[in-house]
Parts: C-alpha cells; sequence; structure tokens
C-alpha cells in the first residue's frame, strides 16, 4: 500500500499517468522569457510617455494593469502552463517594464536610470503578475 494524494491506495493504481506529471519544458520556458521581456519592454516604453504627466495615485491603477497583461502574456508564451516558474517569469516581466521606463525617461531627461525606476509601482505590478499567473 502506498500513501496517495486521495488516501492509501495499491501500487498499482497509485502510479500516475505521465500526464499528470506535467512539467514547464526548456522550449516552453525560453518562449516565456522572450515573451515577458517583450511585453515588459513595450509596456515601460508607454509607461515612460504615460509618467511623464503627473498621474499621482493612478500610478497603482497602472501597475496592477501592467502586471496583469504581462501575466497573461507570459502565460500565453508558457502554453497556459501555470507554476511557480511561470509566476517568477511574469513577476520579472512586469519588473522588466518599470526598469525599461526609468531607462528611457532617464535616456530622454539625461541622468541615472535608478533615479526614475518607481519600485512602488514595480512591486504591485510584479505581484499582480505572479498571482495571475500562479
Amino acid at each position: 500500500m502506498v500513501p496517495a494524494a486521495v488516501g492509501i491506495k495499491c501500487r498499482e493504481c497509485a502510479r500516475q499517468p505521465r500526464s499528470a506529471r506535467v512539467t514547464l519544458h526548456a522550449d516552453k520556458a525560453v518562449r516565456a522569457v522572450l515573451v515577458a521581456l517583450g511585453a515588459g519592454t513595450a509596456m515601460g516604453v508607454v509607461l515612460a510617455y504615460v509618467g511623464s504627466f503627473n498621474v499621482g495615485f493612478f500610478t497603482f491603477i497602472l501597475a496592477y494593469f501592467v502586471g496583469i497583461a504581462a501575466g497573461r502574456a507570459t502565460l500565453w508564451g508558457a502554453g497556459y502552463y501555470r507554476g511557480r516558474s511561470t509566476a517568477w517569469i511574469a513577476a520579472g516581466g512586469a519588473a522588466w517594464a518599470y526598469i525599461i521606463s526609468g531607462v528611457v525617461i532617464a535616456a530622454s531627461v539625461g541622468g541615472s536610470a535608478k533615479a526614475y525606476v518607481q519600485v512602488v509601482g514595480l512591486l504591485v505590478a510584479a505581484f499582480f503578475a505572479h498571482r495571475e499567473v500562479s
């Protein structure tokens, strides 16, 4: 007898089919990373343009939509595989959007890119991207 997820089963009944042990394959992981970086870059350029206006509290709402968009794009890139690794890839893509935004603003205004990255927006977007995928 073997302990299983639904109770104790015999060895033959406890064996899981291969389809039950789905993992994120390397090709889909690479595709998810590329999609997350592409979506993050596109959203970062848009955020740099929107960030030039004084948006105030609207930043949190923008971060929510950036996180959701990054999560859904990464989920599509991963072939709709939901898991811990895909969730962290999505969070990285959302964070990348805010880093690119800071770099674009620093390139156009001058100065250090670290001064223009909105850390609170980055954290909110990464949280919602991770939550969307996991």
